[in-house]
């Protein structure tokens, strides 16, 4: 510590507590671990000023520190270890980020807060905006030399030689990390020594984008040097020497060609350190992103994403070449080189089988050519497909793929399966039970490939032919492959795997060129390359990552006509109701240009008004709204369900119907905390759906406002609900003709918006045009409170929908006057406040039954309880003030009878201190109260929530 920093851990809490962080002491042991029972509660739940009392009040702690990730606003950590600063790197780090123009951010991280620990090792908090925090990684390491290794080392060295002893040099701490900050001191560390604040703290922590931090860590992983492993697809295996010592193509041009002219227009050189080389885009934005020359192999290591390149994977020089310039094929990139003269040996003829290898038995085997490794051409066979395959199999017309694709040499395909040609050229080898073909290659939006797969299944005693897309990650696994899709019938096993995947990677490099190639969208709406996908009717292959948003997918399909669909619509310009409910539809896609976050819409009303109606209505703009096609969802349903069905949309909007039909209320409370987010929970172990993204205005209805189910009072901020009965008292003809004009007529509406929104946006100044026009509703509608100011940006985005598609003709009617908006959503709505209404529900039920509270003065008169059991218990403290207890269960049923939850409110009510509270109980608000000769535990108000006269008044 330096004289000007205190030990004063109580006052270092606060500083640590009032920037935003999660606190906890740490042991006294050397171990650097939080000293409390279990951290676990802290990785999601700040601790409290009061926590910080009882651990540092005493002044006996010697240790602090800091939980890392979202608990403390999305912190991490970047760790020099001690051994990284004596040999430098924390200089060769700097040094690498000003050649790389990440000088002034590098220089912000390192101001902005920073610590020394004990041994020598400094720490760099940084803020992370935009993304969670990501999870604790290890940057740069290297293998420890002999004369490192500790004893214990040395013996596990010992008993099993061959085992790596590790380093680490730089380290994060990220979600769920922790991390000990100055001024710790004393025992806490194992030296004894202090950790200091070297630079700035916790109030002046750098504040940094995630591109920003991806760049830094890069910088950081530039320094890793541990041994890279290889892969014969981008770094082959050195091939044996030819017998007649000539050079192979590839092998040549690995020994001539230099980095720098094989990343010419890729990447440029930033720095060399040793035989080491750091890389950065060729256009000098960002910072490193690759590094060549780290071992003997001098391989590309590539840690950005943005290039031809699979990141964090090894590539030798023919590796690159053939990547570059013949999109990974090995045999297309060696025939080229030697074509230009690498290589000692010219290319045999196309067609020509070598002398010395005998013909394979049966009438039309094709020939086994001498092996060659990944960089040197085979020998191509006669392009006579029916040679290799004798019952003449047709892909044309089994497939439907072009009439040129043919059969891999060494291979074949027959009605029995894929067989492949023994090493011995004098058998024929199954590999699959069924022909099994790529049919089809697809790109997403951002970039990641896939292949269909087809195959012919005869499970149901016919055959029948059965397509399923799957990554390239996952088809050239093949247990994986084998492992997911072995439920739909993959005519493979487990023990065929190898054999699997090389035969799909022979058959599709066969026939490059030939397959054919389209685009892929993962999901309907907003896709990462701005185009706009509103059906799979579209022309764009849509394949969704699970199979239940496969129906909802489907049901976004076009009916009828457009025309037919504004008929329909136009019969409810008299219906404010049901036109807010299309202008919804329409706004979703606006959500993403205006920069929105996604938000719900719900209709409300006791009585069967057409709620449904409005909402196929809605729907219509974009599909097929009958209850069978699956676009309409219900709430009785699963959080993880829900979470799908939003996903499966980026600007398109999402239905769920009767919310009096959920089994869980706390489900819709989830949901609608949850959608603003635009993504699911996060879950553990970064398993699959876990924080799922979407884009949407959720359309809700049922007999209880969707505010009823919450706990949550800032979630009114978050909903635009409207009470109004859709279609008043006398619109019945009104709802049966619009939701039979949408069942006749739909799927037309939405993408006529967008194509009308995405001419609008490739305008000059096209998105500030639009953002302007909506700021200019959203002053429009702001008003005198703050829950009216909060909701006019929502209620501008359904405006503005309204208003552009009534002035393209799209929608048949004139917009709804902005006093018809303001009287829907933005003036004052009593159900904003409803934990203050559902306290006034049970103030007049106490009031009314209050010979229902047990009471001293009741205790001694002997009184029996009444019929329904005491209410609770009124009781005077010795100050004199009279407190009113009540007992849950009574309070639940009382509350639901008036449509609240008790659970939706209870919060608010602690907030509102409402209600007492004790920290010894879980939860803190059920507190033990004794009356009747009993004890239970009960909601015990404060007098200012349940003001009363005296227990002699109540008897």
């Amino acid at each position: 510590m330096t004289d000007s920093q205190t030990t004063d851990l109580r006052a270092s809490a606060r500083e640590l507590h009032d920037a935003g962080l999660c606190v906890l002491p740490v042991r006294d042991d050397g171990t650097k671990a939080p000293d409390v029972r279990s951290w676990t509660p802290y990785k999601v739940d700040r601790s409290t000023p009061d926590d910080h009392d009882s651990w540092f009040g005493d002044g006996r702690r010697t240790g602090i520190g800091v939980v890392t990730g979202a608990v403390s606003g999305n912190v991490e950590l970047i760790e020099f270890e001690g051994l990284a600063i004596k040999e430098g790197l924390l200089k060769e780090v700097t040094d690498l980020a000003r050649n790389s123009q990440l000088g002034d951010l590098w220089e912000a991280v390192t101001t902005g807060w920073a610590d020394r620990s004990p041994s020598g090792g400094v720490h760099y908090k940084v803020v992370v905006k935009g993304r969670p925090a990501a999870a604790s990684t290890k940057l740069a390491r290297r293998l420890a030399r002999e004369d490192e290794y500790t004893p214990e080392e040395r013996q596990r060295v010992a008993e099993k030689p061959g085992t790596k002893i590790v380093r680490v040099l730089i380290e994060t701490r990220g979600e769920g990390g922790f991390v000990v900050v100055a001024p710790s001191h004393g025992s806490t560390h194992p030296s004894g020594e202090p950790y200091t604040r070297i630079a700035g703290g916790p109030a002046t922590m750098t504040v940094v984008e995630p591109e920003e931090l991806d760049a830094i860590y890069a910088l950081c992983r530039a320094f890793d040097a541990m041994p890279l492993p290889e892969s014969a697809k981008t770094a082959p295996r050195p091939a044996p020497p030819r017998p007649d010592g000539t050079l192979r193509p590839g092998d040549d041009y690995e020994a001539r060609a230099t980095w720098e002219d094989i990343l010419r227009g890729v990447f440029r050189p930033l720095t060399t350190r040793g035989t080491e080389t750091q890389w950065g885009w060729a256009d000098g934005v960002g910072g490193v992103k690759a590094t060549t020359g780290r071992d003997e192999h001098d391989r590309l290591w590539v840690f950005a994403t943005g290039s031809e390149f699979q990141s964090e994977v090894p590539y030798s020089k023919f590796g690159a070449y053939a990547l570059l310039n013949h999109s990974g094929d090995h045999k297309a990139a060696a025939r080229e080189l030697a074509r230009q003269g690498y290589g000692s040996r010219h290319l045999a003829a196309i067609g020509t089988r070598p002398a010395n290898t005998p013909p394979a038995p049966g009438p039309a085997a094709p020939a086994p050519e001498e092996e060659a490794t990944a960089d040197e051409p085979k020998d191509e066979p006669l392009s006579v497909d029916a040679e290799g395959d004798p019952k003449g199999f047709d892909y044309a017309d089994v497939f439907g793929l072009p009439a040129t694709v043919r059969t891999p040499y060494d291979y074949r395909v027959t009605g029995r399966g894929v067989e492949v040609l023994s090493t011995s050229g004098e058998n024929w080898l199954r590999v699959t039970f069924a022909p099994l073909v790529i049919t089809a290659t697809f790109e997403d939006p951002e970039g990641d490939q896939y292949v269909e797969l087809s195959w012919i299944d005869r499970s149901l005693g016919r055959p029948r032919r059965i397509s399923r897309i799957v990554s390239r990650e996952t088809a050239k696994r093949g247990r994986k492959l084998i492992e997911s899709l072995g439920s739909a019938g993959l005519p493979a096993v487990e023990g065929d795997a190898r054999a699997v995947e090389k035969w799909l990677a022979e058959f599709e490099a066969a026939n490059f060129g030939r397959i054919p190639s389209e685009q892929l969208a993962r999901w309907l709406g907003w896709q990462d390359d701005g185009t706009f996908v509103s059906s799979p009717e579209d022309g764009i292959k849509v394949d969704t990552p699970f199979e239940e948003q496969r129906g909802p997918a489907r049901a976004h399909a076009r009916k009828g006509t457009l025309e037919g669909w504004q008929e329909t619509v136009a019969q409810l310009a008299g219906y404010p109701v049901p036109r807010v409910a299309i202008a919804a539809a329409l706004a979703a896609p606006l959500l993403k240009p205006l920069g929105l976050n996604s938000f719900t819409l719900d209709i409300s009303s006791r009585s069967t008004k057409g709620k449904t109606t409005a909402l196929q209505v809605a729907l219509s703009a974009w599909a097929d709204p009958s209850e069978h096609a699956s676009a309409m969802s219900n709430w009785r349903t699963t959080l993880y369900a829900i979470e799908k069905r939003l996903n499966l949309v980026r600007g398109i909007v999402t239905v769920f119907d009767e919310t009096m039909a959920v089994t869980d209320d706390s489900l819709i409370d989830e949901v609608l905390y949850q959608l603003p987010m635009n993504h699911g929970k996060a879950r553990s172990g970064g398993a699959f759906g876990n924080m799922l993204p979407w884009e949407t205005i959720l359309l809700s209805s049922g007999e209880r406002p969707a505010l009823s189910f919450t706990t949550s009072q800032g979630a009114a901020a978050r909903i635009l609900g409207t009470t109004i009965a859709p279609f008043g008292d006398g619109g019945g003809a009104a709802a049966a003709a619009a939701r039979e004009g949408v069942l006749a007529h739909h799927g037309h509406a939405g993408p006529e918006f967008i194509r009308y929104i995405l001419s609008g946006l490739a305008q000059p100044n096209g998105r500030d045009k639009l953002k302007e026009h909506h700021r200019t509703l959203v002053e429009e509608f702001r008003g005198g409170g703050d829950m009216t100011n909060r909701r006019a940006p929502m209620v501008a985005a359904l405006a503005l929908a309204e208003t552009l598609a009534c002035r393209t003709g799209l929608l048949p009617y004139e917009p709804l006057g902005h006093d018809v908006w303001r009287g829907l959503f933005t003036a004052h709505n009593p159900t904003d406040n409803r934990p203050d209404m559902a306290l006034d529900v049970l103030r007049e039920y106490v009031a009314g039954h209050a010979h229902e509270l047990f009471t001293a003065t009741r205790a001694a008169m002997n009184e029996k309880p009444p019929y329904s059991g005491w209410l609770g218990v009124l009781s005077t403290d010795k100050a004199g003030v009279v407190e009113v207890a009540l007992l849950p269960e009574r309070v639940r049923k009382i509350l639901a009878e008036a449509d609240y939850s008790l659970d939706a409110v209870v919060g608010s009510w602690v907030d509102s201190e409402y209600l007492k509270t004790l920290k010894s109980q879980r939860p803190a608000h059920l507190v033990p109260r004794r009356f009747d000769g009993a004890r239970a535990k009960c909601l015990a108000f404060t007098p200012k929530g349940m003001p009363f006269g005296d227990e002699d008044e109540a008897a």
